[in-house]
């Protein structure tokens, strides 16, 4: 029971500046939409999809090997935030050399310096993050993500409401509070101070670039899976289009939150039991519940998304928006299966499995979206987003069982994604919505009770440990 209640506990740690953070940024949705037309939305999100596929190879993905290389040199931290750091100026210089390039690029060329601001303080702000979970500051890695979110929220409202700034306001907005987050971390936290006792290290240095280079593919891969459909959305069918598509996936972001933070305290606890040699009852189990958690949160969030989305982003042309989420957060299913195979690798040190995975996913994905956008607009996309995820969840399945047993159910399983992926999609052709949505939630728990039940049974046994505690 201690390693269930230990997963818990990890996933409630790493829970407290996500959600905080995420929360807030999901609330300012209406706020974009009030202010920015689908068109000029869309222009300024694909102005941080871009930024977001230039990161790794400005980068050299470096931040995941301070974490990395941080926690291996625990007596020398501070040399391995100095080679970050020596990257990241690297980098710097090379995306300040390029901005004249990204600027040929039509539909945000008036914006390229602002995706290059973006880009290098996006990197430095997560090498400092990343350094604070070296140094177990884990509050003030939560305070940090917390302060940067208020600072967004702030911003946006003056450059937005008061200001009226559009486009620049909402790429200054998220510039400036990330440099703040910048500053609170440097001085706040001493990062200043750890680097003063650096010394250049050429072998660390080689160690973490050997480490962080070849994770610019996966990263890549990624990218092309969560956020190429929005640059050739733009491209095929237009910025206004991106607009909604853009709104649409924040409810499914929702999951993606709860799937990320419950991913860092996984990938902690399968590496554990893996090592401990009693994988197999505990895997399958966190699986069972993990799954009914997503599957119920799922199906919740179908059957108020036609009202929920017509306060959430009304106005200015995004009252569509809503067709394109059941189907998306069906995708997000398939993603949340894939996060949790993708900590078995990580227990099983199969990395290079993990990758082929996951390009397989890239590579579906822009194939999809090359075929259906063009046929069926926005809608492709959604269409590639799903089938590349629904291929990366059963790859990994599949593989990961070459290593180890999860008992999965299967025909449970089956039945289970049968139902969420038909209620998604007569819910996308507005069939018969609110009735079809609420006996697809009923059915998912009266097919899914035995899980049900020993959840609630495992909460009121907890309770009441904790009452006899407090006695």
């Amino acid at each position: 029971m201690n390693k269930y209640k230990t997963l818990l506990k990890d996933t409630s740690i790493f829970a407290i500046g996500s959600i905080a953070s995420k929360a807030i940024i999901f609330f300012l949705v209406p706020l974009y939409t009030n202010y920015l037309s689908t068109e000029e939305y869309g222009i300024a999100d694909l102005v941080f999809t871009m930024a977001q596929m230039l990161i790794p190879f400005v980068s050299l993905v470096i931040f995941d090997g301070v974490i990395r290389f941080g926690l291996m040199y625990k007596e020398r931290t501070q040399d391995v935030l100095l080679v970050g750091l020596i990257v990241w100026g690297a980098g710097c210089s090379v995306t300040i050399f390029l901005t004249p390039l990204f600027a040929k690029y039509s539909s945000i060329g008036v914006w390229s310096l602002y995706l290059c601001v973006y880009v290098c303080v996006n990197v430095l702000l997560s090498i400092e993050l990343n350094y604070l979970k070296v140094l177990n500051k884990n509050m003030d890695y939560a305070i940090i993500s917390i302060i940067q979110t208020v600072a967004l929220a702030v911003l946006n409202i003056y450059f937005l409401v008061i200001k009226q700034w559009k486009i620049e306001g909402y790429l200054m907005a998220n510039i400036i509070s990330q440099i703040i987050a910048i500053i609170f971390a440097s001085i706040f936290c001493d990062l200043i101070k750890e680097l003063k006792k650096a010394k250049l290290d050429k072998k660390i240095a080689k160690e973490m670039i050997t480490y962080s280079s070849p994770l610019i593919l996966n990263n890549l891969s990624w990218w092309i899976i969560q956020s190429s459909d929005k640059v050739m959305i733009e491209a095929m069918v237009g910025a206004a289009e991106l607009g909604l598509y853009t709104v649409a996936c924040k409810i499914p972001s929702l999951i993606s939150v709860f799937v990320a933070v419950f991913q860092q305290a996984w990938g902690i606890s399968s590496i554990k039991e893996m090592d401990s040699g009693n994988e197999t009852e505990f895997y399958s189990i966190v699986f069972q519940y993990f799954f009914f958690f997503i599957g119920i949160l799922c199906l919740g969030i179908i059957v108020i998304v036609r009202p929920f989305m017509v306060i959430y982003a009304h106005g200015n042309g995004y009252e569509e928006a809503w067709r394109l989420v059941p189907m998306l957060l069906a995708s997000a299913l398939f993603s949340a299966i894939a996060a949790y195979y993708g900590g078995m690798y990580g227990a099983l040190k199969k990395s290079i499995n993990n990758m082929i995975s996951t390009a397989v996913a890239a590579i579906v994905n822009i194939g999809v979206n090359l075929l259906c956008i063009r046929w069926i607009g926005v809608f492709g996309a959604v269409t590639g987003t799903f089938v590349s995820y629904l291929i990366l969840a059963l790859m990994r399945m599949v593989d990961v069982n070459k290593y180890v047993h999860i008992d999965i159910k299967k025909k449970l399983f089956l039945l289970n994604l049968v139902l969420i992926i038909t209620d998604s999609i007569l819910i996308t052709v507005n069939f018969h919505i609110y009735f079809v949505s609420v006996v697809s939630f009923v059915a998912f728990l009266l097919i899914n009770q035995k899980s049900l039940i020993d959840i609630l049974r495992n909460l009121w046994e907890h309770n009441e440990i904790l009452k006899r505690k407090n006695k």
